[in-house]
């Protein structure tokens, strides 16, 4: 079996972003991916902040080009292969998929995070019949008709305002008495029409075969009243996709994220990790970037037994 320099599972921006750097170091790369490579970039709508793309770029855009890029420097990709077990515990490492068994000399851990659930009566009987976690997949289905999104931080803010550009009513529902995202793309959510309801907190979804209604309880009255909706789009975290590296023992924060140094490693010899799986406190796509960069030049001097970068 041949053993490859690097493996790297995910492909999302750090993980794209590693294949390019390590790829261009020399190294033979092989990318894993369980779904399809660009990660979460694919759900987000417009990236307005990733240096180069004044006025913006879609995630999936921006995905296809990374991808695009990787392939380009020499790194394979194969997409819908999850890995479902690793041994890092020799010299050479075991990554093992549902359609085979790879080696390689180093790992990169890029796997990124999940969304969180509301976790409320309704919701999981109404997936996929009017509640989404992703509104640039399913924000289409909804042309002209009403619908709501949960949460309020930045991405929840960014998908209100595609939304509005395609749904006939948008609502925005945060427990915070106040939203956490640029002024910038505040500001616009009026400009957009959209609706926002501070300190209030969705308490159930209702519908039979198709949602059409979700409960909402005001925080401060403790009133509760149900909004018809059609659609509904939940944005209110994340958790990181930490299963395979807990399994092999690498060390995890309180909260679950790859504890890393400032060269991308863990504490496991060969074993890095990059991006949003890890513990840096910025879930940016230009810092999942940055890290994947920093991991594969790591993974690079590791394999080489030389300094790269």
């Amino acid at each position: 079996m041949e053993v490859r320099d690097l493996i790297i599972v995910g492909a999302g921006p750090a993980g794209l972003a590693a294949s390019i750097y390590a790829a261009r170091a020399g190294l033979s790369v092989l990318v894993l991916e369980k779904a399809l490579a660009g990660g979460m970039l694919l759900s987000i709508p417009t990236v307005e902040n990733y240096p180069g793309f004044p006025g913006g770029i879609s995630g999936m855009e921006l995905a296809e080009r990374m991808k695009k890029q990787a392939v380009e420097a020499g790194a394979e990709i194969r997409e819908l292969e999850e890995v479902l077990e690793l041994d890092v515990g020799g010299d050479i490492k075991i990554v093992r998929t549902g359609k085979g068994e790879y080696k390689a000399k180093a790992v990169i851990l890029a796997t990124g995070w999940s969304p969180l659930k509301l976790g409320v009566p309704g919701e999981e009987e109404l997936l996929g019949r009017g509640v989404s976690y992703c509104v640039v997949c399913d924000g289409p289905l909804f042309r002209r008709k009403k619908v709501a999104i949960a949460g309020g931080g930045e991405q929840a803010v960014a998908s209100a305002l595609y939304m509005a550009d395609i749904a006939s009513d948008v609502l925005l529902v945060h427990v915070g008495r106040k939203l956490r995202a640029s002024e910038a793309l505040i500001q616009k959510l009026s400009e957009k029409g959209v609706q926002v309801l501070l300190r209030s907190k969705i308490r159930a979804l209702k519908g039979e075969q198709l949602l059409e209604a979700i409960v909402v309880e005001d925080l401060e009255s403790r009133e509760t009243r149900e909004i018809p909706v059609n659609g509904l789009f939940v944005q209110v975290g994340i958790k990181p996709n930490n299963e395979l590296a807990k399994a092999i023992g690498v060390e995890l924060d309180k909260r679950g994220y790859i504890v890393v140094d400032g060269r991308q490693r863990t504490n496991i010899e060969g074993v890095l990790a990059a991006g949003d799986v890890t513990n840096h406190p910025v879930k940016q796509v230009c810092t999942s970037v940055a890290q994947g960069a920093v991991a594969a030049l790591e993974a690079a001097s590791f394999v080489k037994g030389v300094e790269v970068g």
